[in-house]
């Protein structure tokens, strides 16, 4: 069975404002920086195989996106003006960074 709180209707990167806007079926709309998505970037370069292996990342103020492409019916991978790809963020995760990061 689905969860509406993790079932993106629309997902918009807002170059302007540097925001992810993605829309849910339950009728929140999560804004997460396009910073705060690179840093909290969830590949196995940026976090490790364990904790002990997780980079601190900074300097990703001005970052933008480039791409955004979907991962099956799960996800989705961000391709970053930096140049970095890899990170796979399953709807869970975009709505963790949202509620993890209210305020931030």
């Amino acid at each position: 069975m689905s969860d509406a709180r993790t079932q993106p209707l629309e997902i918009r990167p807002l170059m302007i404002s540097r925001v992810l806007e993605v829309d849910w079926a339950d009728g929140h709309t999560s804004r997460v920086s396009f910073e705060r998505l690179r840093v909290e970037c969830p590949c196995a370069e940026c976090k490790g195989h364990s904790p002990a292996e997780a980079k601190t990342i900074t300097g990703k103020e001005d970052v933008s996106i480039s791409d955004v492409q979907p991962v099956g019916n799960y996800a989705i991978q961000i391709h970053f003006s930096d140049g970095h790809n890899t990170g796979i963020y399953t709807w869970e995760y975009l709505r963790f960074l949202d509620e993890e990061g209210a305020g931030a």
